[in-house]
């Protein structure tokens, strides 16, 4: 029985890939030019500092950089992120079936509301951001510890990822992993409940 929704955001309730892609390489670009190509391929679902830290930028200029990053976000977030009709449809059935879902993301707190506000989705119990661990996804702390806040058993959670680094996070937990490719394949979310709830 599923008592409770683990929702992962970019890529799940909100479509922030390009958004976080376009705001990191236009910080970086007085340091280091970046293509799409290369972000999508190998740095999209990482935090910040370890994209930089990956570029082999030392610690001074990944604050800066980290900094610039965040302002860009926030200012191209209302002109990016718009509600997705998929994700409001099943955030409503959720709310219905009266299953409680938190959000935990590897962005910061500030970009993760500002997000979610944009993105139209409420009702969540609570968020984890990046800020509240030690150790981000592919680390499985923050399911971890949105587990241990419902206190729930990890058999009663269902975890919702779309990256290769937010499954890892999510199969470590040892928790129920629903695996989406994008914001409007999320219903499947709704099949999976049925299928563990029957």
């Amino acid at each position: 029985m599923i008592k409770a929704v683990l929702f992962d955001l970019d890529g799940v309730l909100v479509d922030a890939v390009k958004l976080h892609q376009k705001a990191f390489i236009e910080a970086v670009k007085p340091y280091k030019e970046i293509t799409e190509e290369y972000h999508m391929k190998y740095l999209n679902g990482i935090p910040t500092k370890k994209k930089l830290e990956k570029l082999g930028f030392y610690t001074d200029l990944i604050e800066k950089i980290n900094a610039e990053k965040q302002e860009i976000t926030f200012k191209l977030i209302p002109e990016m992120i718009n509600p997705i009709p998929e994700v409001l449809e099943v955030i409503n059935e959720i709310k219905k079936l009266q299953i409680p879902f938190c959000v935990c993301s590897n962005s910061i707190r500030k970009s993760t509301e500002l997000l979610l506000l944009h993105g139209g989705v409420d009702g969540f119990q609570f968020i984890i951001s990046n800020q509240e661990v030690i150790n981000p996804k592919p680390d499985p702390e923050m399911y971890l510890k949105a587990i241990e806040r419902l206190k729930l058993d990890k058999s009663e959670i269902l975890i919702v990822e779309d990256s290769p680094v937010g499954m890892e996070a999510a199969n470590k937990s040892g928790a129920n992993v629903c695996q989406i490719k994008n914001p409007s394949d999320i219903k499947r979310v709704l099949e999976e409940l049925e299928k563990f709830n029957q």
